[in-house]
C-alpha cells in the first residue's frame, strides 16, 4: 500500500495537533504558564465556563487559581476525534480530570457549591483532602500558521464529574515507597527527562 503526499501530510497534522492536546495537559498539571500559552495562537479563545473570553487571559487566570485551590490535578486525554482540511482542523477529545482540594468549609463552598460543602462535618473534613473527578471533552478549532499547529477555538463540555473527599495514602504501604512524587514547575522530574 503506498501512501500519498497527502496521507503523509495529514498523519504528521495530527500527530502535532495530538501534541497540542498533551501539552496543553503538561502546562495546566504542572501550572507552566509559558507552555500554556504556546498552545494558543494569540487572539485564541477558551470558554471553559467560568472563564469565556480571550485565551491568553485565560491562561494568565488559570494558573494562579489553580496554585490558590487545587494541590495536584491529573488531566488525561483519552479518545480523540479530529478532522484536518488543510491548515484548519476540528476536534473532540475526551478529557478525564482529576482535582485535590484541601480547606475549610467557605473554600469548599467557593469550589463546590453549598450542598457539597453542608453535607461533610468539617470538624473532621478541613483535615481531610477532598476530591473531584470531572469527565467531559474538548471541542476545538485547530489552525496551523507557518508549520505550527494550535488551538484557535476551545470550549469544555462537561459530560459528568464525582465530587468526595479523598482517601488518599501516601505514607504506608506501597505509596510510602513510591517517594518520586509529582509536582507543579520545573522541579517535577519530567523536565528533567526531556530529549
Amino acid at each position: 500500500m503506498a501512501f500519498t503526499d497527502a496521507d503523509i501530510e495529514d498523519l504528521v497534522s495530527r500527530k502535532n495537533i495530538h501534541a497540542v492536546l498533551t501539552r496543553y495537559c503538561r502546562a495546566i498539571d504542572r501550572c507552566d504558564l509559558e507552555m500554556l500559552r504556546s498552545v494558543y495562537w494569540p487572539d485564541a479563545t477558551d470558554d471553559h465556563g467560568t472563564f469565556s473570553g480571550n485565551a491568553m487571559e485565560f491562561a494568565e487566570v488559570v494558573i494562579p487559581a489553580l496554585l490558590a485551590n487545587f494541590e495536584v490535578t491529573m488531566h488525561a486525554i483519552t479518545n480523540v476525534h479530529m478532522d484536518v482540511s488543510g491548515d484548519t482542523a476540528a476536534g473532540e477529545c475526551y478529557v478525564i480530570a482529576y482535582h485535590k482540594f484541601r480547606g475549610d468549609r467557605a473554600k469548599a463552598e467557593g469550589i463546590f457549591g453549598s450542598r457539597y460543602a453542608a453535607q461533610l462535618d468539617w470538624s473532621d473534613a478541613a483535615a481531610m483532602p477532598q476530591q473531584f473527578f470531572f469527565g467531559g471533552r474538548y471541542l476545538d478549532r485547530f489552525e496551523r500558521r507557518g508549520n505550527e499547529w494550535r488551538i484557535l477555538q476551545r470550549t469544555v463540555v462537561m459530560d459528568w464529574n464525582d465530587t468526595r473527599p479523598s482517601g488518599e495514602i501516601l505514607d504506608q504501604g506501597l505509596f510510602a515507597a513510591l517517594a518520586l512524587r509529582g509536582q507543579r514547575g520545573p522541579l517535577d522530574p519530567a523536565y528533567g527527562n526531556a530529549l
